[in-house]
Order: structure tokens, then sequence, then C-alpha cells
């Protein structure tokens, strides 16, 4: 559709007011701009820097301008960026590099790219640096990372044996250390309710699983455990609940330590804290818990820093009593919008004492069970920048000698939808020049639902004459799609009407990557990418509840290793990850239309089977899969045989609730392997 058209493009100085879209341009770019003179060999002198760039590196008007890179660095930065800026003049192209700096004390990572400026003689004059910030995103993986080693560091390397139950007191997880303190596997621990309890003391046992049910921690408590040879164990129990975001109590977790011979030892660990809520806490990014009505439940550091205040003033007030009388409709607006769509982004501002903040927010759903139940609220402060911004009044010349190098995607719109100008980095990133289409031809590089908000949100910015921000997908040359986030300003004629509205889009597909990873984090296995248990026994329950009202069948396969726990010691963990890995992935292969699997913990697997004809075709979709499990696994050079046993339980001949369907699968995987193990049995054989 668009190579028909025959765009009428227009002058840019007879369309763009110059000290309008320059102080415009600059509200929305997120990029350091220098602009150095060339005097010699190594002699680069500063001619102008934006705002964004002076404040960043708190320069002054009268200490930066003119000066010369040795100047104003330390010798060995000075060097360094002397020898990029020299290789631009050298090679007379662009140069792009990465560093890391430190600003006030606090780490920059920072992607630069330097464009020369060449006469008429062909000779350099000037160089063009533009930084953009990275660090933000280089500190999310480093935190994501160092979050997932510290809690597998704290599962599987502590000396102390740790416990953890369900709400239901129903084992969820033990680590080796646990299995060492009282010789009991994990899979002995799912088929008795905790043997190594004597029977005089079970009364105890749940009592204390009561208390800290009832969020009473229990910290050093000494009594006495069973070992499972029989001899009995003087232990020191550290219990503790585990709450979501929310407060909200959903399992325990126990700390054993043998005091028999360690009584002289002090304690190394404290009760875990769940991942999400120390990556809530120690986030450098302020973040709200909300209601779904905008009640605040819960706020982490830097909202306070943000808002100077403290959490008691915060907590339970709404976000509305926040921001401006002037603001509230259009933040019950988004509010609403949040129980519709999965993202919201929106600006607003906050009031802070004495001071309004100018507050860009970002609702993403908190779900339970395949249903909203909050808000985690990202904010992100842009007063400093809004106000920068618009202190910026700059000529033509370099309103599009910056718009021309900037990474950014920026445009400018007429009110019947025209764009007007288009920066250089459209054709980069799209494969052609936009200039003269109109909104109506977006429809090849823009989704349906996606264009769609973004005429909307035109429209009432002519109405409201205020910015707007619009997340949506753009189709590149490459045909993929990436996410941006579009920043767009009107701009107001002496009339006090609205004579075009500038865009500025930023590339957001690493910040969109981020938030998937998190929420996969909480229903998918690390190890597998399977379904982990949570997420499986929601399909199993789904499940329960459409073949009840259909009366249709179908079975539970509950799967569990015979010898997995010696390739961990003869191999080592890393070999028995790779081993799982391996082994989920054949699995899922030999699934069939409408099934599903899920990891339940170590090696324990289940697979829902439905569309079945009789139970013999069960038993022989088991026992083929068995076959598929032993076929020799090769692990660096080595070659690893393992069997597995299978349980098979079906609905709703052998259980007709979830719990009922998996203790019958649970008895007969246990029948199989008392019968000698690799075998599929079906709780009928038993």
């Amino acid at each position: 559709m668009m190579e028909n058209l025959n765009p009428i493009k227009k002058n840019f100085s007879d369309q763009v007011p110059r000290e309008q879209l320059i102080h415009t341009l600059m509200e929305g770019v997120s990029d350091f701009v220098f602009l150095m003179e060339v005097d010699g060999p190594r002699l680069f002198r500063y001619m102008h820097m934006n705002e964004a760039a002076k404040d960043h590196h708190n320069f002054g008007e009268l200490t930066w301008q003119n000066k010369y890179i040795d100047d104003l660095l330390d010798e060995p930065s000075a060097k360094a960026l002397n020898d990029e800026y020299e290789k631009v003049v050298l090679t007379k192209s662009a140069v792009t590099y990465e560093d890391k700096m430190y600003i006030n004390g606090i780490p920059f990572m920072g992607h630069t790219s330097l464009t020369p400026l060449i006469d008429d003689y062909g000779e350099v004059t000037h160089i063009l640096g533009i930084t953009r910030d990275v660090t933000e995103l280089f500190e999310k993986k480093k935190d994501l990372a160092e979050i997932n080693a510290v809690y597998r560091s704290l599962m599987e390397n502590t000396s102390d044996a740790i416990l953890i139950v369900d709400a239901k007191g129903e084992l969820i997880e033990a680590n080796s250390a646990f299995e060492q303190l009282y010789g009991y596997a994990k899979k002995e621990l799912n088929a008795s309710w905790f043997p190594f309890v004597p029977d005089h003391l079970k009364d105890e046992a749940e009592s204390l699983i009561h208390k800290g049910l009832n969020n009473e921690e229990i910290s050093s408590y000494q009594t006495i455990r069973k070992h499972k040879s029989g001899r009995f164990i003087d232990v020191s129990i550290t219990v503790a609940p585990i709450q979501n975001d929310e407060g909200r109590i959903i399992g325990l977790s126990s700390i054993i330590r043998d005091v028999t011979s360690e009584k002289k030892a002090k304690m190394e660990l404290r009760a875990s804290r769940s991942r999400y809520r120390s990556l809530f806490k120690h986030n450098p990014h302020p973040i709200l818990t909300l209601k779904l009505d905008g009640t605040i439940t819960k706020v982490n550091k830097a909202v306070l820093e943000m808002t100077e205040t403290s959490d008691e003033r915060l907590i339970n007030t709404s976000i509305l009593d926040w921001v401006p009388y002037a603001q509230v409709e259009l933040v019950q607006k988004q509010l609403k919008d949040s129980l519709e769509f999965e993202n919201v982004m929106f600006q607003t501002r906050f009031s802070v004492k004495n001071e309004v903040k100018i507050v860009n927010v970002y609702l993403v759903p908190i779900h339970n069970q395949n249903k909203k139940e909050g808000l985690y609220a990202l904010l992100e402060d842009i007063t400093e920048k809004e106000h920068a911004s618009e202190a910026m009044r700059q000529s033509e010349a370099k309103f599009r000698l910056i718009a021309d190098h900037s990474n950014d995607l920026i445009s400018v719109l007429l009110p019947d939808g025209e764009i007007n100008y288009a920066s250089p980095s459209h054709a980069k990133f799209l494969g052609f020049d936009p200039t003269g289409y109109s909104l109506l031809d977006m429809g090849t590089i823009l989704k349906e639902e996606d264009l769609k908000k973004v005429k909307l949100a035109f429209q009432q910015c002519q109405k409201d004459f205020k910015p707007f921000t619009v997340a949506m997908k753009l189709l590149n040359k490459h045909k993929q799609w990436v996410w941006f986030e579009c920043l767009g300003t009107p701009v107001l004629d002496e009339q006090g009407e609205v004579s075009k509205i500038v865009v500025v889009s930023r590339d957001i597909s690493e910040q969109k990557s981020y938030e998937d990873q998190l929420k996969k984090f909480a229903f998918y296995d690390y190890l597998t990418g399977l379904p982990n248990r949570r997420l499986f026994e929601d399909r199993v329950e789904e499940t329960i509840t459409n073949n009840k009202r259909n009366q249709k069948e179908f079975a539970l396969l509950y799967l569990d290793g015979d010898s997995f726990k010696k390739i961990n010691d003869q191999y080592g963990h890393d070999s028995g990850d790779e081993f799982l890995r391996m082994m989920a992935a054949r699995m899922k292969a030999r699934l069939r239309k409408g099934d599903a699997v899920g990891r339940i913990g170590g090696d324990e697997f289940a697979i829902l089977m439905q569309n079945f004809t009789s139970k013999d075709e069960v038993r022989r979709f088991a026992n083929l899969l068995l076959d598929e499990l032993k076929v020799p696994y090769f692990l660096d050079g080595k070659e690893i045989v393992s069997t597995f046993s299978i349980g098979v339980a079906c609905f709703p001949e052998d259980g007709e609730t979830l719990d009922d369907l998996f203790r019958t699968a649970d008895q007969a995987l246990y029948h199989g392997k008392r019968s000698g193990k690799d075998r599929a049995s079906l709780y009928e054989d038993i």
C-alpha cells in the first residue's frame, strides 16, 4: 500500500517552529549529546553539550565550554577518550564504543557513537558524540543472575538441613543436607508424613506447623528427631513463615541443625526469604504493590526516597491521594484499563511536600491462579528530565543535528496525522523514510490493536493538549517486531491550538523481556523449562472441572527416577542437571496433542494424558515412554543409563480430586518400585 503513495514532502523549516520543536524534542531525548571541535592532533574542545549530559557529569556552564578533554578529565580517562576521538579523525568515519565510569561515586554504563562532521576540504572539523545510558539494563541482568545464584547456592551448598512445606503442611522441598541428617530420601518423605518425627512428638510437630502458619516465628527450638536407622538426634529447629508480596503466608521454611555435636557452633543461616520479596525490597527502582482499586499495600525503599515520606504514611492510602486533583480522573481510567489490558503505561504527577514530580507509571498485573489480584506499579521519576527539556531553546540547525543522529525514532506529525518529519533513525530501523505518510498508512508496520491505541492517543492529545505515552510494537526492516515506548507531546500555535505533535519513540524491548522473564519465573521450572508444580496442578484442576461436566476420563502419570541420586553422586550436580534437561526434552517430545507435562520437583515429573480409548492404551503409552527414557544419555563423552518408574491413576475411577489422583498415582508408583522398578503400574494393579 505504501509503495503506491506519492508523498508531498514539505520544507522542514517552514513547518516546524525552531524554538518550540527544539524544546519539545529535548523533552523526550534520553541520550547525552556532545559537540566537539577538532583543534589539532588529540586536541578536542567542548563546543556544546545538552542538559542531560551536563546534569550527569556535573559540569557547570563556566567549567566546560571551550575546554579540552584533558582539562576536564583525569589522565587515564582523558587518554582513553582522546584515543576514540582520534580514531574518528584518522578514519573519517563513525566510531562506537562502550565504557564504564563513576559519576559522583555512582557506576554508569554508556554506549557512545562518535560521528565526524567534514568540511568541503575533506577535513574533520567537528565530532558529534551521543551517549546512551545502558546502566539500568546491565544492573537488571546482573541482579536477576545474582538472585538465582544465591537461592541455588543456599539450597544445595549449605551444611544445614532445610525443609520447606506448603500451607497444608505438605512437603515442597528438602535439600541434600536434610537427607544426610535424617537418612530419608525426599521420595520417602512424600510417601509418609514426616517419618523422622518420633511417635510421641507428632502433636508437637503439628503444633510447630500450626504456629508457623499463624505467623509465629519459632527460633532455635530444641527437640528430638529420629534417624532412619532408629537412633535419636538432638536438633535445633527454626521455623519461619514464607509470605508472598501481599504478606499472605504461603508456606513454612524450616532450618534444622544437629546440636548433638555442634552445640558450640553459631547459627549461620536464618529463615530463607522469598526470592520475589527480596527482588522487590532491594530493587533500586521505585515499586508499589496496589490492590485493583489503587490502594497501596506495599512499597520498597526507593519509593520512600522518591516521595520523601515513610511507609506508615503510604500504606493503606490510595495512589489517587498522591496525584494532583486534575490528574485523578486520568489515573482512575488507567487503573480501570489495567483490569482489561496486561500492561498499562501512563504519565502523571506526584505531590511530594512542596514539589510536584512528573512520573511515568507502568502497571503490571499480579496473577493468582490466572486471576488478577493486584498490581505492581513501577515508577520512573522524570522530573529533572522534563525540567531540563523545558529549559532548552536551540536553533533549527541544532535540532536537526541532534535529531538526525539520535538512536530514538523522532517524528513530527501534523494534526491530520501526516508525518511532517522523521529522523534518519526511522530509515535505519524500518528500511524506508516515512516522511509524508499518514497514520492511516501505518497498518503494515503496526499491529491493528496498537494502531487503534495510537489513533486514540493522537485524538485525545488534540482535545486536552496533554502529552501521551503509548507502548506498541513496530515491524523493522528484518521483519521482526520490536517494543517501543512512544512519548507524544503537542506543540501549540499562537491561537493555543495543536499545530504539531512531536513523537519520540524509545526501544523498550529489553524492559519487556525482563518483565516477561519475571512472569515466567513464577510458573515454569528454571532448570527444564517445563511447567512447575503450581502451573501443572492448575491444569489438572481445570481438566477435572471440564471432564466432570463432559463425563470424560483422563489419566495422571506420576514419574520418579530410579537412580538419579547415583548420577549426582557419580558425575556431579551439573551433569545431573543436564540429564534432567535432556530427559525432560524426551518426555515433552513424546506428548500427544492435548497432553501436558510438569516437573513436580527433583527427579519427579507428572503427565496429564487425555483422549484415550482404554486403559490398555494408557499402559502402552507409559511403557513406550519408559523405553524412550532409558535409552542411553551422553554427557561430556560419558554414557549414562537411567530408568524411571511410573504410577498411573485414572479419573474418575481412581480419584475425583487433585489430591486423590496424586495419592493413588503415588501408591501405584511405589507398588511398581517394590516389584522391581523400571515399570509402569496402574492403580488397578495394586
